[in-house]
């Protein structure tokens, strides 16, 4: 009798749980459009301000998306591509992508979705199947650049947005795609920075922080977070420095004047 009143406690509280996370279910809208040919430059590090890099997002059309990361006077450079589905606001399609002056653009990894949605991950020869895919998730290892998408449209933006990280776990060999697990993001206040969201849960493995948004452009303007997202990180920091208005021929330029600065 013991176990069952026990397991009948237990149930109400898993049901109870389960309430709370429909009751902070966010939703989207398609009222606004993305700031297509604007490119935001972030300079990522360490909490402390060690190793730099640079980071420029640039929304190449609605729901399509650009990620270029470098390291001042290194001459190679990643770029990974996004489609995003305008309804759930998921990644649809990664495409990534090694730049260097040297030897061109080379496709190094590849991620879509099937017609039964799951996700498909192909490096090189290997191909995996992915058919876990939550309602809801975000990238960490793409810098939070699809979560920044997304705020844009998000219905109640103060109100809790719960979501899955999903990346590949690079502990496997070859690398396997992996549910780090739900992350929610709280609504804090508004200090001088922007609006100031608590951002942690298992999908960061509890090694969470902060991460700050525009009140009026709604794009992400920073964060601070313990986990790092990244080999060669112990903990990840993004900041903006820079908005800039671009063209596709443009951003073409950009990436290639980037790695072939020697500063």
């Amino acid at each position: 009798m013991k176990n069952i009143i026990t397991f009948l406690i237990l149930s109400c509280f898993l049901s109870s749980c389960c309430r709370v996370l429909e009751t902070t279910k966010q939703t989207f809208h398609n009222k606004t459009a993305a700031p297509v040919g604007q490119a935001y430059i972030y300079e990522k590090s360490n909490l402390d301000g060690t190793n730099h890099a640079s980071i420029a997002v640039y929304y190449r059309k609605q729901g399509d998306i650009e990620a270029f990361k470098w390291h001042s006077g290194n001459h190679a450079g990643t770029i990974v591509k996004a489609v995003i589905d305008q309804n759930s606001k998921n990644v649809l399609e990664f495409e990534v992508y090694r730049l260097s002056s040297k030897n061109g653009l080379k496709r190094q990894a590849v991620l879509d979705t099937t017609a039964n949605g799951d996700i498909r991950v192909t490096l090189g020869e290997n191909v995996q199947i992915f058919n876990e895919v939550p309602v809801s998730w975000h990238s960490y290892d793409f810098d939070f650049s699809s979560l920044s998408y997304a705020y844009r449209f998000l219905n109640e933006p103060k109100q809790t947005y719960n979501f899955h990280i999903l990346d590949l776990d690079l502990s496997e060999s070859p690398p396997q795609m992996k549910n780090f697990g739900l992350v929610s993001m709280r609504f804090e206040k508004q200090d001088e920075l922007g609006l100031k969201y608590s951002i942690d849960g298992a999908g960061l493995d509890n090694r969470g922080g902060h991460i700050w948004f525009d009140p009026t452009e709604l794009h992400m303007l920073a964060f601070e977070i313990q986990k790092p997202d990244e080999p060669g990180y112990d903990s990840g920091k993004m900041t903006l420095k820079q908005i800039v208005q671009l063209t596709d021929e443009s951003w073409e330029k950009f990436k290639m004047d980037a790695i072939s600065s020697t500063h």
